[in-house]
């Protein structure tokens, strides 16, 4: 089939580059040019493994094309996916101007019948908003659906070609038909229903794991008080089958572009409709104070904070992305800035991306992670990437002036380290 994807940020420039892997035609669509000249040279302008590769290959198959112009790439389209951002306003609600833009433009260079699909995530009650555009802008027949995608940073390419689930709704059979047909080389249940169900089922993912990550913290500290370790215990109850242990992993909180985003936007679409979906609230506070929670053990480890040295072992919110958007970094910096703590920080692939963020503040930003580690009076593990695990702590202890780690992922060798002399605190570990 002939598809158009509507915008090259995360979610868009996956989905385009899955479907011309499918074996489809595909041209990606978006105004920023200094991307598009990036995707036409096969450089992917966002970190996520495997897709550059991916990208490059579908490119000199002539399967992948990207342009400005919608003129050039709907008329022939039989599927549209919208994949614009939805930035949330300052009541957490999402703003849909980008959704709506895109549909107008889609809209009126419609020349044939074509299946409009809303990857983005917009609020479920928004669909007589979205016809009301179309029908306003064309007389060309069309079917308007939803394919929410469920994709995590860092394993977007692998999450894409190997789906739990493949949630579609339309009103249509003939649409339904059609988005079965464009998927069917993928794996994962089909749930086929309408389109608020849809877009719900988005909302009810992220919200459902933000709250299990919300909970474990709240184990975590109750573990912390009693003298209890957070990892026996999850091995203990998520070992049920009912619960498993996928996002039972006590740290810092969650960040990112989604969780944040849509707990906030759910309880904000729940209250517009008259209820308030407090359960959602505790969950969204419960996060806000686990960084204060995180500040209070580096404390007590140091005292004082005024002119003593951290650094901080990761900055993209989480491993295998370099994505800063909602990062935990950022919120511990900036409460350890004005504390007086002097910073020294790094991360793999987020250090240009985090410079651009905090460049108001006077961070040391590191060439690697034991020029991080110089003269740091405590070593702060913020993400969870794999290398971190694989360091020479023999050489960060001689580095440090204090051989003191605070693990705020518990994904450090907590064992190994105290035999090497270090002080070390998790979140929950005994």
């Amino acid at each position: 089939m002939q598809i158009s994807v509507i915008g090259t940020g995360y979610v868009g420039l996956v989905t385009a580059v899955l479907m011309a892997e499918l074996g489809h035609r595909v041209y990606g669509v978006d105004i920023d040019e200094k991307k598009l000249a990036k995707l036409k040279k096969g450089r992917s302008p966002i970190y996520e493994p495997g897709l550059e590769k991916l990208l490059v290959k579908n490119l000199d198959r002539n399967r992948l094309s990207f342009s400005s112009s919608y003129e050039k790439a709907i008329p022939s389209s039989d599927v549209i996916f919208v994949c614009v951002g939805t930035p949330p306003l300052p009541d957490g609600s999402y703003d849909p101007k980008f959704v709506f833009s895109a549909l107008e433009s889609v809209a009126k260079n419609l020349k044939k019948y074509a299946v409009v699909v809303i990857k983005s995530t917009v609020p479920p009650s928004i669909g007589p908003s979205l016809k009301k555009i179309m029908d306003k802008n064309t007389s060309v027949s069309y079917d308007l659906a939803s394919v929410p995608e469920f994709l995590r940073e860092g394993s977007a390419v692998r999450d894409a070609f190997h789906p739990d689930r493949i949630v579609i709704g339309a009103s249509s059979d003939k649409a339904k038909t059609i988005l079965l047909k464009v998927h069917e080389k993928l794996p994962g249940e089909r749930i086929i229903g309408d389109m608020l169900s849809a877009q719900l089922v988005k909302y009810a993912a992220n919200a459902f794991l933000a709250t299990k990550i919300s909970f474990i913290n709240s184990l975590a500290i109750l573990a912390d008080k009693i003298g209890a370790d957070i990892d026996t215990v999850v091995d203990g109850f998520g070992s049920d089958h009912r619960i498993g242990k996928s996002f039972l992993q006590a740290g810092l909180g969650y960040g990112g572009s989604c969780f944040p985003k849509d707990t906030h936007a759910l309880i904000s679409y729940s209250d517009s409709l008259g209820y308030d979906f407090s359960f959602l609230k505790q969950v969204d506070r419960i996060n806000d104070k686990q960084i204060d929670y995180f500040v209070v053990k580096i404390k007590n480890m140091l005292g004082s904070l005024k002119n003593k040295t951290i650094a901080i072992l990761g900055l993209a919110f989480k491993a295998e992305t370099d994505d800063m958007r909602e990062a935990r970094s950022i919120l511990l910096i900036n409460k350890l800035y004005k504390l007086g703590a002097k910073l020294r920080v790094f991360d793999p692939v987020a250090m240009a991306n985090a410079k651009a963020i905090l460049k108001s503040k006077q961070l040391y930003f590191a060439k690697n992670e034991y020029d991080c580690a110089k003269q740091a009076d405590v070593l702060c593990l913020v993400t969870e990437w794999p290398q971190f695990k694989k360091l020479d702590f023999g050489k960060i202890k001689k580095h440090m002036k204090k051989a003191i780690i605070v693990d705020g992922r518990n994904f450090l060798p907590k064992e190994k380290l105290k035999k090497m002399g270090f002080s070390y605190e998790g979140i929950g570990r005994r």
